[in-house]
């Protein structure tokens, strides 16, 4: 039995890593979880993990969405509370996507690895001096140098993946829709970083190309601006039952953000991203492996024309897309599994 220590910032990071836990759980190993108390992420961990034995959750800094409290509760204390809380026991490896944890593992010897999928963050030198092995999940870039690693996959398949993603059309019954004869539209808040210098309601400027013969589901993070929409849209209210079925038996999704688009397009489903992130790695290798267009490669009335076809072809697309994307990508879970069986095998001899 070993100590892995996991460090979870976010939403996404939990997505990433839930499998692996859920594997190691299974193996008999003990999962230390560090979440940044930031949303509602502790309380998704929570309730996702409730009655998985051998995993421990443990709250560590805090992340009050100000810049304030990002610099310095969220980066710069976390460190001293990460060496604190490390002093209790012997981890024998650590998987992470922020330099924090790699910076304590570092200097206590601990092998430990980090995945990421934008090489532009603030935080990539640390990253890469801190890390056992820096890897990215980018499929592929022949820019980055050593010792960083591409890996030839994306983030979101450790869960997206067919072998760990299995669809539920009872979902559907809840809307009164049948699959793929609705489209799926995503409209983000434009009031963060990431979005920077992106206008809002892209939707908006779309909404006349979307096929008459195909109902609408809306996710439109700021609700207050719902009357700006037709009114037959059907608006989705958080939390979502399992929205990843939801956006699979779609006909097509269309996005103002970046994470949903890529979401969509490795389901197999025709996604158009409307955001400006156009040279961001994940995207780049989004749109060469499963398909993802944006407003530079398609024109969207052109696009949407193509989202009327029958259910039948639709799913056959589908199909052959996800097949293809599943013979680029590797099994992301298997390959940080491999990185604990070389640990536990180096801590046998």
């Amino acid at each position: 039995m070993m100590n892995i220590w996991i460090d979870i910032n976010h939403v996404p990071q939990f997505n990433f890593y839930k499998r692996i836990i859920l594997l190691l759980s299974e193996m008999g190993d003990n999962v230390w979880i560090t979440v940044l108390q930031r949303g509602k992420l502790l309380k998704i961990m929570t309730n996702e993990l409730k009655g998985v034995p051998n995993v421990h959750i443990v709250p560590l800094g805090k992340h009050r969405m100000t810049k304030w409290s990002a610099i310095f509760e969220a980066n710069l204390l976390r460190i001293p509370q990460m060496m604190f809380w490390k002093r209790k026991l012997h981890i024998d490896v650590a998987f992470s996507n922020g330099f924090q944890l790699a910076l304590v593992s570092k200097r206590k010897n601990i092998p430990n690895y980090s995945f990421d999928d934008d090489p532009q963050t603030v935080d990539y030198k640390y990253k890469v001096a801190y890390n056992t092995i820096c890897h990215f999940c980018i499929y592929s870039d022949p820019t980055l140098p050593e010792p960083v690693k591409v890996l030839p996959v994306l983030k979101e398949w450790s869960y997206l993946a067919p072998k760990y993603f299995n669809p539920n059309p009872h979902v559907l019954e809840k809307y009164g829709i049948k699959p793929k004869e609705y489209v799926f539209l995503r409209e983000v808040s434009v009031g963060t970083v990431n979005y920077a210098g992106q206008a809002s309601g892209a939707i908006l400027g779309i909404q006349e190309h979307i096929p008459s013969d195909k109902k609408v589901l809306f996710s439109l993070e700021e609700k207050d601006k719902r009357h700006l929409y037709p009114k037959n849209w059907i608006l989705l209210q958080e939390p979502i039952e399992d929205i990843h079925s939801l956006i699979y038996y779609s006909a097509g999704l269309v996005s103002s953000g970046d994470s949903m688009a890529r979401e969509a397009a490795l389901l197999g489903v025709p996604a158009y991203y409307l955001g400006i992130r156009y040279d961001m790695p994940a995207n780049a290798a989004a749109a060469k492996v499963a398909n993802l267009q944006n407003q530079k490669t398609a024109d969207f009335a052109d696009w949407a024309k193509k989202l009327s076809i029958t259910p039948e072809e639709a799913e056959k697309q589908q199909i052959a897309l996800r097949e293809h994307i599943d013979n680029e990508f590797i099994d992301i879970n298997e390959y940080m599994m491999g990185l604990v069986e070389n640990v536990r095998e180096k801590n046998h001899k």
